[in-house]
């Protein structure tokens, strides 16, 4: 397995201090977030994403997958298609595609959500990159392996995935078991994750948390993937607040560590 990091959270670092993160760290290297603001961004992705790939690779890194923008689900877009250009350029072997939204009529907002996939599908095709849907709790569809079955029936899992996310199944989802042979055909991504919930003065809400300090039920996750045989990538999403750099570092150390024993 490959365990890489998320950038959403490293957004001040150019690719050097990218590398930089993933040696100190001991990961294998990124989930690049490709997004306005950022280093790699779709203003320049089609110079800086190959560019980007060669000088982690000359580090002994890699690019598990690039993350697009959360409203990127429009595969007719510009934007789409430099995406799937830009990655199949460089050498990048998945694309996180953005979300599709429910808006109160199920059948409709799932018809759509299917429609769009189709597009990236054929995208992924051309390019050789495949288009991973994400299991997000909330108004997404999908929010849970059920649902993303659903989105996902049909198409060719060589060409479109499930990126199955262990805090967000762990809201919105069931056993992680069951959530995992749900999407079995199609499974090529996990995001790490846990989750805490707390009560405020709007009720109760959660947030992330580093691997082992939430709700998630890791002996069942370690289980699901032994049972699964999957090999691949692992993304730490590490979406949770820091004090500052330092401490993100090492809350990435320690967060690698506990996955590697678990998944051991």
């Amino acid at each position: 397995m490959k365990y890489v990091y998320f950038t959403k959270t490293l957004k001040p670092l150019d690719v050097k201090g990218l590398i930089a993160f993933c040696k100190d760290a001991g990961l294998d290297g990124v989930d690049l977030a490709v997004r306005d603001g950022y280093a790699v961004n779709p203003g320049n992705m089609a110079k800086a994403l190959p560019d980007a790939a060669k000088a982690l690779s000359g580090e002994g890194l890699t690019i598990g997958l690039v993350t697009a923008d959360t409203g990127l689900n429009d595969p007719a877009s510009k934007t789409a298609k430099g995406l799937f250009e830009a990655s199949a350029a460089a050498g990048v072997p998945a694309i996180k595609i953005g979300y599709f939204a429910y808006k109160g009529d199920f059948d409709a907002n799932l018809k759509d959500a299917r429609t769009k996939l189709a597009g990236f599908a054929k995208l992924a095709e051309e390019h050789k990159v495949k288009a991973c849907v994400h299991t997000h709790s909330g108004n997404n569809i999908p929010n849970n392996c059920a649902m993303l079955r659903m989105v996902l029936a049909d198409l060719d899992p060589h060409h479109v995935g499930a990126f199955v996310d262990t805090g967000h199944t762990a809201v919105n989802g069931g056993p992680f078991r069951m959530e995992l042979d749900l999407v079995r055909p199609f499974l090529s991504l996990i995001a790490i994750k846990d989750m805490v919930w707390e009560k405020g003065a709007k009720g109760w809400a959660y947030h992330v948390a580093p691997a082992g300090e939430g709700i998630v039920r890791w002996s069942e996750v370690a289980q699901a993937l032994k049972e699964s045989k999957f090999n691949g990538t692992i993304s730490l999403h590490g979406e949770y607040e820091t004090k500052d750099q330092a401490e993100r570092l090492q809350k990435a150390k320690d967060e690698l560590a506990f996955l590697k024993k678990l998944l051991a």
